[in-house]
C-alpha cells in the first residue's frame, strides 16, 4: 500500500489549509452546502471527490460519497452503507484493512487507506494513524521490500496486511508536524529490517540478511543458465528412478570446452549417417525400392555404404570391441567432408542416388533397417533427430529468445560459434527436436511453473495450470525462421499484428491447460495429459533438480519460483528445454496470462507455516525428500546403498 503526501487540513467544516485552497473550496462548496445541516451527532471533517471523513461521537469513520444518489439526506446514505459493511471505524485498523481488501476485490475503490492519510484533520492524527499501521505490521512481521520492479506482488501482499517499506518512507514527509515524539517513533520503526524481500534480479542474493528474513531466491542453484544446465545434466543417469525421476533433455554441448567441440563434431557425423539411412528407408517405403536411385542420379551408392560402415563402427565402440583392435581408426576429415556434401545434397536439395548394378537394393534395405534398429537401441535420443541434422545455437548468457538460431551445416555452426567467441560470447549447441507435437499444424511449447521451498531436503511444488505458447507460422523444416521454431512470448509478440496465415491459431498465441485438454479431447487423446504428459513433466523436473542439488545452498526462510519450458513430441514424450530463474509474470502479454500470472503469484505467497491443512492454491507437492542429500545418488535414493528385489 502506498500513500502520496498531500497537506489538506479541514477542521470542524470551517477552515481549509491547502496549497490549492481556492480550487478545493470551489469544487466542494456545493457538496458541503447539501450536508451541513446533517444530524448534530455527525461532524463533517472533510469531503473529497469520492469519500467523506466524519467524526462520530464514538470514533472516526470514512464513508463513500455516491454522486448518483440524492445528497439531501446524507444520514440515510451513511446508514445504508454501514449496513452493507462498507463504512468502517478508522480506530480499528483490522477492520479498515479488511474493508480496503473488499473494495479492491470489487474494484469500487471508494475506501482507500491513502484517503485516510491524505485527508486527516491534523498532522498529529496523521502520525498516530501511521504508527498504528506500522506497529501492527511490525508486530505481525509483515514488512516487505521489492528489490527491482515487480508491482504485481504488491496486491496479494497488501491483501494480507503487508506494508511495503519503500512506500512507508513517503508517508513521513509531513507538513506542519507538531507531534515530534510520534515522528521519532515512526522513524525508529522504519529502521527495522524488512521481514520479506522479493528480488527480481537473477543473480544470487548478495545482500546480508537476517536468517529470519523471508527471501524469494536461493543462492547456488546452478541449473537455470544454459551452460550450467548442460554441465549438470551430464550425470543425470545417476538420478534415474522409475516413476519418480527420469529426465529427457536433448543432448547439448558447451563450446567453451575444447573437448566438447570434438564430441559435438563426432555426434554431428553420426547423426548425419543415421539421417541419410532414415531417408533411404523412408523414401523406399513410400515409393518403392527403386525410388531412391536412378541412372541420372548424382550421389554414388558409396554415401549409403559409408554411413552403414560408420554406424557399425559406432556400435562396436559402444560394446568396447575397439579396445582389442589395433587397426581401429576414425575416417579422415576429408572423407567426412565428402560424405557431408553428399548428405547435404540429398537432404537439402533432393538429390537421389545413382543406380549401381553391383548392389542388391533389397539386401541393402534389409541391412539398413537392422542397423538403424541397433542404433535406436544404443542412442535413445535418435527419435528426436529426424533426418535433417538440425541444431539450435543458444547464447549462454541471454534470455527471451535473443541470439538463438537454427543451423544444419557443420561449417556454419563452427563459424557462428567461433565468431561469437571472439566477441566474448559463449554458446551452447543443442540438438533440435525435429518431430514436435503440432497443434493446428503449428509448433507449441509448455511453460510449467514450479516452486522450491527447501533445497536440503529438497521440496518441490508444481503448478496445476500451464501456459501453452504457439509459434505464429505453420511448422516446416525447410525454413529456420524464428516465427516458426521459437515459441517464446517475446519472440512471437512481434508477429501478432501481421496478416494471419493460420486462422485456427488463438489470436494471442496462448492457451491455458483447459484449452489444451479440449484440443486433445477433439483428437481422441483426452487421456494423454494425465497419463503421459503431466507425469513426464514431473519426472523431468525432479530429475533436473536432483542432478543439481549438490550445488544448491540451503537457507531456511527461502523459496523460489521457476518457469520450466518443455517441448512435446508427436508421440507425447516430453523433453525439458530450459529452466528460467525469473519467469515472466508481469506485465501480462495476453488474455490468458492476464488470468494466469496473478493466480500464480497469489498461490506462491500463500503462508504455508499456518499448518499442513493450509490451502496451497494450485500448487501440488510433487517431491519431498525425507533426508538431506549428500553426494552422488547411486540408486536413486542418495543416502544409502541397498539391495532391491522381491522376496522368493
Amino acid at each position: 500500500m502506498q500513500w502520496e503526501q498531500t497537506e489538506c487540513i479541514y477542521s470542524r467544516g470551517d477552515n481549509v489549509v491547502s496549497s490549492d485552497k481556492d480550487t478545493w473550496i470551489e469544487n466542494s462548496k456545493n457538496d458541503y452546502d447539501n450536508i451541513k445541516n446533517i444530524d448534530p451527532k455527525w461532524q463533517i471533517s472533510l469531503i473529497s471527490e469520492n469519500c467523506m471523513i466524519k467524526k462520530h461521537n464514538q470514533g472516526w469513520q470514512i464513508c463513500p460519497k455516491n454522486m448518483d444518489e440524492n445528497q439531501d439526506d446524507v444520514k440515510i446514505i451513511v446508514e445504508e452503507k454501514k449496513s452493507a459493511a462498507i463504512c468502517c471505524n478508522r480506530d480499528n485498523i483490522d477492520d479498515l484493512l479488511e474493508e480496503e481488501n473488499k473494495e479492491n476485490e470489487s474494484d469500487h475503490g471508494s475506501i482507500l487507506l491513502k484517503e485516510c492519510l491524505r485527508l486527516l484533520t491534523t498532522s498529529d492524527a496523521r502520525i498516530n494513524f501511521i504508527l498504528k499501521i506500522l506497529t501492527k505490521a511490525l508486530n505481525e512481521r509483515k514488512i516487505f521490500v521489492i528489490s527491482g520492479i515487480f508491482p504485481v506482488i504488491r496486491r496479494p501482499l497488501n491483501k494480507r496486511g503487508w506494508i511495503e517499506k519503500k512506500a512507508i518512507r513517503k508517508m513521513i514527509s509531513l507538513a506542519c508536524v507538531t507531534n515530534e515524539g510520534g515522528l521519532e517513533q515512526v522513524e525508529k520503526l522504519l529502521r527495522q529490517p524488512a521481514n520479506f524481500i522479493w528480488y527480481t534480479n537473477k543473480k544470487a542474493v548478495a545482500i546480508r540478511t537476517d536468517e529470519k528474513t523471508l527471501i524469494n531466491k536461493f543462492a547456488g542453484c546452478y541449473f537455470t543458465s544454459k551452460i550450467d544446465m548442460c554441465n549438470n545434466l551430464e550425470n543425470v543417469s545417476w538420478f534415474y528412478e522409475a516413476g519418480v525421476s527420469n529426465i529427457q533433455f536433448p543432448r547439448c554441448y558447451n563450446f567453451y570446452q575444447t573437448i566438447q567441440i570434438e564430441e559435438f563434431k563426432h555426434d554431428f557425423y553420426i547423426t548425419a549417417c543415421t539421417g541419410i539411412l532414415k531417408w533411404f528407408l523412408f523414401l523406399t517405403s513410400i515409393a518403392g525400392p527403386n525410388s531412391a536411385w536412378a541412372p541420372d542420379g548424382t550421389i554414388p551408392i558409396n554415401a549409403i555404404l559409408f554411413a552403414l560402415e560408420r554406424c557399425v563402427e559406432y556400435l562396436s565402440v559402444r560394446i568396447h570391441e575397439d579396445i582389442d583392435r589395433d587397426d581401429y581408426k576414425d575416417a579422415p576429415a576429408t572423407v567426412w567432408n565428402q560424405f557431408l556434401d553428399w548428405y547435404g545434397n540429398i537432404i537439402n536439395h533432393h538429390a537421389i542416388l545413382k543406380t549401381n548394378d553391383k548392389v542388391d537394393i533389397n539386401e541393402l534395405l534389409t541391412l539398413t533397417d537392422n542397423i538403424l534398429r541397433e542404433m535406436s537401441r544404443c542412442r535413445p535420443q535418435s527419435r528426436v533427430d529426424g533426418m535433417r541434422n538440425i541444431w539450435i545455437l543458444k547464447p549462454g548468457d541471454k534470455s527471451l529468445g535473443r541470439g538463438i538460431v537454427l543451423k544444419n551445416s557443420l561449417n556454419d555452426i563452427l563459424h557462428k560459434v567461433n565468431q561469437a567467441a571472439k566477441e566474448g560470447m559463449q554458446y551452447v549447441v543443442q540438438k533440435y527436436i525435429e518431430r514436435p507435437l503440432l497443434v493446428h499444424k503449428t509448433k507449441i511449447d509448455v511453460r510449467q511453473w514450479f516452486l522450491i521451498t527447501s533445497t536440503q531436503p529438497l521440496i518441490v511444488w508444481m503448478y496445476k495450470d500451464i501456459l501453452i505458447r504457439f509459434a505464429s507460422r505453420n511448422f516446416t523444416l525447410d525454413d529456420f525462421h524464428e516465427s516458426i521454431h521459437l515459441c517464446n512470448t517475446t519472440v512471437q509478440y512481434k508477429y501478432r499484428k501481421l496478416p494471419r496465415t493460420n486462422l485456427h491459431l488463438p489470436s494471442e498465441f496462448h492457451w491455458d491447460l483447459q484449452n489444451f485438454k479440449d484440443y486433445l479431447r477433439s483428437r481422441n487423446e483426452e487421456t494423454a495429459w494425465e497419463k503421459i504428459i503431466r507425469p513426464s513433466i514431473k519426472q523431468n523436473l525432479i530429475g533436473a533438480l536432483l542432478a543439481s542439488q549438490d550445488y544448491m545452498v540451503n537457507r531456511k526462510n527461502s523459496f523460489q519460483l521457476y518457469g520450466a519450458d518443455f517441448v512435446i513430441m508427436d508421440d507425447f514424450s516430453v523433453w525439458l528445454i530450459e529452466i528460467n530463474t525469473n519467469p515472466r509474470l508481469h506485465p501480462p502479454s495476453s488474455t490468458v496470462t492476464a488470468k494466469l500470472y496473478p493466480e500464480v503469484i497469489e498461490d506462491t505467497i500463500k503462508n504455508r507455516r499456518k499448518g499442513r491443512k493450509t490451502l496451497h492454491g494450485k500448487f501440488e507437492c510433487i517431491f519431498k525428500q525425507r533426508h538431506a542429500f549428500y553426494g552422488v545418488n547411486v540408486l536413486g535414493q542418495g543416502t544409502s546403498l541397498g539391495i532391491r528385489g522381491k522376496k522368493i
